[in-house]
């Protein structure tokens, strides 16, 4: 495993401990202290975001995104490189788009402040969206590159299932 991929483990971990343990004081704080957290819910639907644009990325990264692959099943082996290859230029193209994009929304949005906390929202709402995309793009160009060397990118060494998708 890469160091990329044990620091987005690593994330992803702590967004989920984080979200749980905020969650989890909230609970406390409102029904056993009558005293309820004017931050906790908006902290928790932040976090809530990141954990699920950088979660996407790490399910590329894994193969584990949801997909029909039994018409490409049936098609000759040299057809079915073609279409995983016209399948990771459009994935591709469409993580550029929304670096691209979200770069520029994070740009748009500087000033403003979260509600509860008073925080600025462009870097800890909007920029989830890039920082996930930069991380997708990553494992795309990652894993052209293994395929043009004729290898498979090295996922979690301990997923005995790391074989069993396809391109998405």
């Amino acid at each position: 495993m890469s160091g990329v991929d044990a620091f987005a483990n690593a994330l992803l971990s702590i967004l989920i401990a984080t979200i749980v343990a905020v969650m989890l004081v909230s609970i406390l704080f409102r029904y056993v202290l009558n005293s309820s957290l004017s931050w906790s819910d908006e902290f928790v639907r932040y976090l809530f975001v990141w954990l699920t644009l950088l979660g996407s990325a790490v399910v590329f990264r894994d193969r584990e995104h949801i997909r029909i692959d039994y018409f490409i099943g049936l098609c000759p082996a040299r057809i079915r490189r073609v279409i995983e290859g016209v399948i990771t230029c459009a994935v591709s193209l469409f993580f550029i788009a929304m670096l691209v994009f979200g770069v520029l929304w994070v740009r748009e949005t500087r000033g403003t402040l979260t509600s509860a906390l008073g925080w600025p929202l462009n870097w800890f709402f909007y920029a989830a969206l890039p920082a996930s995309s930069l991380l997708g793009l990553f494992y795309v160009v990652r894993r052209f590159i293994c395929e043009q060397n004729g290898e498979q990118p090295a996922l979690d060494e301990g997923n005995p299932d790391q074989s069993k998708g396809s391109m998405l």
